[in-house]
């Protein structure tokens, strides 16, 4: 790395403690956003309505950027989202003639058996529920609930269908994006994972997560939520960067209070242990493994390619307020996202976020509390 990036990679943690010590201070990171008090008619689980953090900075891109491009990190991933060769034919031979996707894969009792039973037996490169539920299922329903939750706090008229609406929008766009055009056969035919995905998987999950029972069950017994990155297009090329989304599950011990468990997963996983401050903030550190690459064989089975990754977290009562993560060979190398709340210019809050890709290349960025999950960037 050139000796003035290594500056910059210096400069940005050591700003940290002081930049987090002001936002101490900052009325907004204690305040409750107004409909949060006079809707008494729901539960909120995943997003309660506060001015900072991941609360702030959500909305309907936010669901569409990180979700529907969550695999933008892996190698070699064309970001420029505008002219990409998305594979919509293969998303729409998936769920409307799956029969020869099927066939292709085994057949479905192949297929059910790999994408829906675990622990079938079968070997880990053949393990396809892993994904399926921690991915689609688990990370697919708590980001339905969470934008079902934003909907509710900002009064829109047919909430509950909206969600619908751009979640299943985000998951069709993701499987066009993560199945590109040029597979003549998956055009053509589809693959047996994209049918479970877009018919079952996420479906599933929004339906599980809608019943409040469930949603609570998650939030106040496991200390499960949704942390996204700051999606962004970058200029100059209408790139998308910094996106991405990830379950996090913080459980109570009951042999002490001075730390949870932390798993964080998504496209990969970290573990390591979360623990609470007395000035109301929570400090979590992780390490494992991230996806960088994705394979599809003959028989249509995918598999993935992982290299370590680690990461600390700094959230006020799961709002995330900042990350560093540092994953090996993704093409977000290292990333820092500070969220609304924290960065006050003029009386407003933004957000920032910074990172290098697998070559060092340097991006910036910025959002902020009405961007609605959109952020601007720039490469260099």
């Amino acid at each position: 790395m050139a000796s003035w990036r290594r500056v910059l990679l210096v400069a940005a943690l050591l700003s940290l403690p002081g930049t987090l010590a002001r936002a101490q201070t900052e009325p907004s990171d204690t305040a409750t956003a107004p409909d949060a008090v006079t809707e008494s008619a729901h539960e909120y689980f995943f997003n309660k309505g506060r001015d900072f953090g991941t609360d702030a900075y959500a909305g309907p891109f936010d669901m569409i950027m990180n979700k529907g491009f969550a695999v933008a990190q892996w190698q070699g991933r064309d970001r420029a989202i505008f002219s990409f060769p998305y594979g919509w034919n293969a998303v729409w031979a998936s769920v409307t003639r799956p029969g020869k996707a099927m066939e292709r894969a085994g057949g479905w009792g192949t297929v059910l058996k790999r994408h829906l039973v675990p622990f079938n037996g079968d070997e880990v490169r053949e393990a396809q529920w892993v994904p399926n539920y921690f991915g689609h299922l688990l990370e697919g329903g708590m980001a339905y609930r969470r934008l079902l939750e934003w909907n509710r706090h900002h009064n829109l008229p047919f909430s509950t269908l909206n969600a619908l609406l751009v979640t299943q929008f985000a998951v069709v766009l993701n499987e066009a994006y993560e199945t590109p055009a040029g597979d003549p056969f998956v055009e053509e035919n589809g693959t047996a994972g994209l049918f479970i995905d877009v018919v079952i998987m996420d479906p599933l999950g929004m339906l599980l997560f809608h019943q409040d029972g469930v949603a609570r069950f998650f939030s106040e017994k496991l200390g499960a939520t949704i942390w996204p990155r700051q999606a962004s297009i970058t200029f100059p090329g209408g790139r998308v960067i910094n996106n991405g989304e990830a379950v996090v599950i913080r459980p109570k011990l009951w042999f002490t209070d001075d730390f949870r468990f932390f798993v964080r997963t998504g496209i990969g996983a970290q573990v390591g242990i979360s623990v609470p401050r007395d000035d109301g903030l929570e400090v979590g550190i992780g390490v494992g493994a991230e996806s960088y690459d994705r394979q599809l064989d003959s028989a249509g089975v995918e598999s993935a390619k992982f290299s370590v990754s680690a990461g600390l977290w700094i959230d006020r009562d799961g709002a995330l307020l900042f990350s560093a993560t540092w994953d090996e060979k993704t093409d977000r190398s290292f990333a820092i996202d500070v969220f609304p709340g924290v960065i006050r210019i003029a009386g407003t809050s933004i957000g920032a976020w910074f990172q290098f890709d697998r070559d060092y290349n340097p991006y910036v960025g910025i959002t902020g509390r009405r961007t609605l999950g959109l952020g601007v960037g720039a490469g260099f």
